[in-house]
């Protein structure tokens, strides 16, 4: 009778633990449907009431009450623009700069929107690239990073100062850049960097260089400031330049009377002589039995 006791008690506790789960399951998705129900009534409220204050105004009425208290607060604080610190600039004026920038002294200094500020100095024309920071406790520094022009480039019946990068600068104070060598030729522009990453660091020898033109969108014809003309290949363009500053070092070829040099032909260096320089050959030639070597 004790066994059968057991059993049968054992069996109910079994059946109200189940009932308990059952509850307990039912009641935590009722509070889950419950929130989520809250959840998306409190969305539904927040936009409805969001748009409302937008549509009315009053919206943007309490952001720009906000913004003129914050504004209040910083000038009460003394951080303000007392002082503009301009650097790096060397062919825009610091009056152009200040323009560009439009900062005004007595400005709320952490009120400023910068990128707005790089922005507009970026677009003059001859600034590459400016960087625009705050320097407490009153200063806004200004850094200017301005494009290098590498040459005049003559398009259109006109004139251009371009940099290295084939950017058109300006077209104004012309003469102040009178020792640029001139390119020509359609695509110059966009070409020049190859020719003055072959050319290096080796500036003297190209210094001479006073035209450039670029044949047929494919190479470059280069007169120096002596006459003569140097024609370089389409390809290895940085082999050839160095084969022709080499040249120089040892031999002293641009000093002598020669027309051009050619070194469109991979592997040779054609040198031809002027008329007078030609003439003066054949007759040491004739009279010697030999000529002079190049």
């Amino acid at each position: 009778m004790r066994a059968v006791r057991t059993e049968h008690h054992n069996h109910n506790v079994s059946v109200k633990r189940g009932e308990k789960e059952a509850i307990s399951l039912r009641r935590r998705r009722l509070m889950k449907a419950i929130i989520r129900s809250v959840t998306l009534v409190s969305i539904c409220i927040l936009v409805g009431s969001s748009f409302y204050l937008w549509r009315s105004g009053l919206m943007e009425n309490w952001l720009y009450s906000a913004e003129v208290t914050v504004e209040d607060s910083l000038v009460d604080a003394g951080l303000t623009v007392e002082q503009v610190l301009v650097t790096g600039y060397r062919q825009v004026t610091l009056e152009r700069i200040d323009q560009a920038a439009d900062i005004n002294i007595g400005e709320p200094l952490l009120g400023l929107d910068i990128s707005a500020i790089k922005m507009r100095v970026e677009k003059m024309r001859w600034v590459k690239r400016a960087t625009i920071s705050r320097k407490l406790p009153d200063a806004i520094i200004v850094n200017i990073i301005e494009h290098e022009p590498a040459a005049l480039w003559q398009v259109d019946n006109k004139l251009w100062v371009i940099s290295d990068e084939g950017i058109k600068i300006t077209d104004e104070q012309l003469a102040v850049f009178w020792e640029l060598p001139m390119i020509s030729g359609l695509g110059a522009d966009f070409a020049l960097g190859s020719l003055l990453s072959a050319v290096g660091d080796d500036n003297m020898l190209f210094d001479r260089v006073e035209t450039a033109s670029w044949v047929g969108g494919r190479r470059w014809d280069l007169i120096l400031n002596n006459g003569i003309k140097i024609l370089l290949p389409e390809k290895e363009l940085a082999s050839a330049w160095e084969e022709l500053v080499t040249l120089e070092q040892t031999e002293k070829l641009l000093a002598r009377n020669i027309l051009t040099v050619d070194f469109r032909i991979k592997g040779k260096t054609i040198v031809r002589l002027t008329p007078e320089e030609a003439d003066r050959r054949r007759l040491m030639a004739k009279t010697a039995g030999k000529g002079e070597e190049i």
